[in-house]
């Protein structure tokens, strides 16, 4: 099976509409960059933010539970990212990104 291949078998998984805040670490210090994670599934998630990724770019990312003060916690992970284009609404893109690693 090719990387394309499992790529189209990934996005067949079943995938979970969030709407939560997630917070994206990038390399080098900068500074947070904070977006919405718009959908997650078994491997990976949909982010939209204002930073324009590069492909494969890898970065921390915390994905905030819907109802601070619950007993849920935040998902902290590692991901790369594997698609990116830019949304009508001026400087916001979407990104699709692969978790890498769950950090906690």
């Amino acid at each position: 099976m090719n990387a394309m291949d499992r790529m189209t078998e990934r996005r067949r998984d079943r995938r979970i509409p969030l709407g939560c805040k997630v917070g994206i670490k990038l390399k080098g210090g900068a500074a947070l960059v904070v977006g919405t994670c718009v959908e997650l599934g078994v491997g990976g998630m949909t982010i939209h933010s204002t930073h324009v990724p590069q492909m494969d770019e890898v970065f921390e990312i915390a994905v905030l539970p819907p109802a601070p003060g619950g007993a849920w916690q935040a998902l902290h992970a590692r991901v790369r990212v594997r698609r990116c284009h830019g949304l009508p609404e001026g400087g916001l893109y979407e990104m699709g990104v692969e978790i890498v690693e769950v950090i906690k």
